[in-house]
């Protein structure tokens, strides 16, 4: 009868342990198909807007609606961050994680400190290169964007705007032309609220930063290069 008993209890305790193996399976995560790493500076972190309003969030909300499983971003990314400050992070983090695909987005605080543009471009271009290890060399998954243009902004009232649209478009020319010399994507998102500087609800409240409603408009450009990528 006690071994009976012995018995009964082994037997118990293999069924709810097989139980507990099949719940676990049943409802443990699933891991993201995709993976999304955002590298830059204040206008990738999203400066003075929500965890999920700023671009890189956007997007991934913006490519689970076309059917991708993409997890939440990777960031790289902190205000005032200029190229050498973005370099050297990755530098330290080094390059072992892969992941599907990388927006890079930098140079605004350099253009703004006036600082050395020759060795921007260096550090621009050493920047490319790590995008391109973090995506196993698939460059066509590098999104380069442009750094925007905010000539006609308020934040600019009283600055010389013809210097400033030389100076950012000259910042732009070298992006464009180091992309697309990597066989990487250009976005070109420099001109979209400049464009709307009058309308304030697209930006948030020191006239120089996007608000979700100014990011939202973005991702209309970036989203579907990247969803067509994807497929």
């Amino acid at each position: 009868m006690h071994s009976s008993k012995r018995f009964n209890i082994v037997l118990l305790s293999i069924i709810l342990l097989f139980i507990a193996f099949a719940i676990y399976y049943v409802f443990k995560p699933v891991p993201h198909k995709l993976t999304y790493l955002a590298l830059g500076d204040s206008f990738t972190f999203g400066d003075k807007v929500k965890y999920d309003e700023n671009y890189p969030s956007q997007l991934v909300a913006y490519l689970g609606k076309e059917g991708f499983d993409v997890g939440a971003p990777v960031f790289i990314a902190y205000p005032g961050w200029t190229s050498a400050d973005l370099y050297n992070t990755v530098q330290k983090k080094g390059s072992h994680d892969t992941f599907t695909f990388v927006t890079l987005m930098i140079g605004s605080n350099n253009q703004l400190r006036g600082l050395d543009f020759p060795a921007y471009r260096l550090q621009f271009g050493s920047l490319l290169t790590k995008a391109i290890a973090y995506v196993n060399g698939h460059t066509e998954r590098v999104f380069v964007l442009s750094i925007p243009d905010w000539s006609e902004s308020p934040y600019f009232k009283g600055r010389d705007r013809t210097y400033i649209v030389r100076n950012v478009a000259a910042y732009n020319t070298a992006i464009k032309e180091m992309a697309l010399g990597n066989k990487c994507q250009y976005i070109d998102i420099s001109g979209i609220l400049r464009e709307r500087a009058l309308d304030s609800s697209l930006f948030t409240s020191d006239f120089l930063h996007p608000s979700p409603k100014g990011y939202a408009l973005w991702v209309e450009r970036l989203g579907p290069a990247v969803a067509v990528t994807l497929k």
